[in-house]
């Protein structure tokens, strides 16, 4: 039971990182604008560089939860920034996609924390 959950976690959290470059693609092949896929990438970068700077924290839930939440801000905005450094006028387009990027890096976030914090299950 508990192999089974650590595999739905992980599949999850490697779901949530995949979903950014997924909706990117999308709209990169179905309008040829890749501005999407570049707010993928820039959240990426924004969504690293905090996991990179916090590496050594988030050891317990409420750390993780609170890396969690910068994640969601850093990525958010950078893949904001990156749609209007990319002639993205809309705020009622850009923002909406940055907030849902911000989230998909900050859940993918939480749940590999998670798996850290928990006993690798026994593979038998």
């Amino acid at each position: 039971m508990a192999e089974t959950r650590h595999r739905s976690l992980y599949f999850l959290a490697i779901l949530f990182r995949v979903a950014p470059f997924a909706f990117g693609l999308i709209r990169a092949t179905r309008a040829n604008d890749y501005r999407m896929l570049w707010m993928a990438v820039a959240s990426l970068a924004g969504a690293a560089l905090v996991a990179l700077i916090a590496r050594r924290h988030g050891r317990d839930s409420k750390e993780i939860l609170a890396i969690s939440v910068v994640v969601l801000a850093v990525a958010t905005l950078l893949a904001g920034l990156t749609a209007r450094l990319l002639g993205a006028t809309a705020a009622a387009g850009i923002w909406p996609v940055a907030i849902v990027f911000g989230l998909c890096w900050a859940i993918s976030y939480w749940l590999a924390g998670i798996l850290r914090g928990r006993p690798q299950p026994e593979l038998t």
